[in-house]
């Protein structure tokens, strides 16, 4: 009797259990997520795209990561490291997305895969009040002799050693400490993504340093995926698609940047590495409103 009763019970409930685990099979964040949980590496030293703020992660990176996490359903793990770790620890399964204000290049995509751009942005320089009349044009910014602080592995470190012929490049595992070193006299300009630049310029404990109006580049900020794990990137892509037609990315960005505009409606094709200032755009004065963001 008591056989009979269990076969019984098995039989009942097995059509429940069934989709149960179906289900869960069939999840795809237990797919691309092997570790139950979405794995964000960051370097929060870029304020206002990604810093620590009363001792939380803060930033427009930071609040699209917590966004992602809840609309996978996956717990969130802020995974902080260096600049230059970060693409290793991503090839190397530490990681599984990069959300930390990285432009898409070519050189990176060699590597590792770019999530569609969700951003538009440039580099920008910061330099004292007193030197601004120093840089008219953007001619003027190429042959400076300036000691120029740049954060390592960059794409404004790529821009001042590809560009700025006769700069002395000096470089930094914080942009915050080269915006203190220029405060001090340490240094003469620092180049960094155009809404950091803003943000340092704004800091009280940063006063008397100024923004030159040039963009230099032209840039796409994206999350870095890796190659083998294309469910992700599928993910990542659709969830950007999912903020853009909902309007909620443009709330974010004018949130954290209200300078900056968003990048609506990008080509589907291979990054390119920054673009830089043709030789008649060099001779032209800057242009103060010209301002389109920056990434690293």
């Amino acid at each position: 009797m008591a056989k009979y009763f269990y076969c019984l019970l098995f039989f009942l409930l097995w059509p429940v259990a069934a989709p149960l685990s179906a289900q869960v099979a069939d999840s795809p964040a237990l797919d691309f997520l092997p570790a139950g949980e979405l794995r964000v590496g960051i370097n929060p030293e870029q304020p206002p795209v990604i810093f620590v703020q009363d001792k939380r992660i803060a930033g427009l990176e930071a609040d699209l990561a917590r966004a992602f996490a809840m609309d996978l359903g996956v717990p969130l793990n802020f995974v902080v490291m260096d600049w230059d770790e970060l693409i290793p620890a991503l090839t190397s399964g530490k990681i599984d997305i990069i959300m930390s204000g990285m432009t898409a290049t070519e050189v990176r995509s060699v590597r590792i895969n770019f999530s569609t751009p969700y951003l538009v942005t440039g580099q920008m320089p910061l330099v004292r009040a007193s030197d601004l009349s120093r840089y008219p044009t953007t001619l003027a910014l190429k042959y400076t002799q300036a000691r120029v602080g740049v954060e390592k592995g960059t794409t404004g470190d790529f821009l001042v050693r590809e560009n700025f012929l006769y700069a002395e490049r000096v470089p930094y595992d914080n942009i915050s400490v080269a915006a203190a070193d220029l405060a001090k006299g340490q240094i003469d300009m620092v180049v960094a993504d155009a809404p950091t630049v803003w943000w340092l310029a704004a800091d009280d404990s940063m006063k008397g340093l100024t923004p030159v109006g040039a963009v230099l580049t032209n840039e796409y900020i994206a999350w870095g995926i890796a190659k083998r794990n294309p469910g992700l990137k599928h993910a990542a892509d659709s969830f950007v698609a999912k903020l853009q037609a909902s309007g909620d990315l443009d709330v974010m960005v004018k949130h954290w940047l209200p300078y900056v505009a968003r990048a609506t409606t990008l080509p589907q094709r291979r990054p390119t590495p920054p673009t830089p200032v043709t030789e008649e755009e060099e001779a032209k004065p800057r242009n103060p409103d010209h301002f389109q963001g920056g990434a690293r």
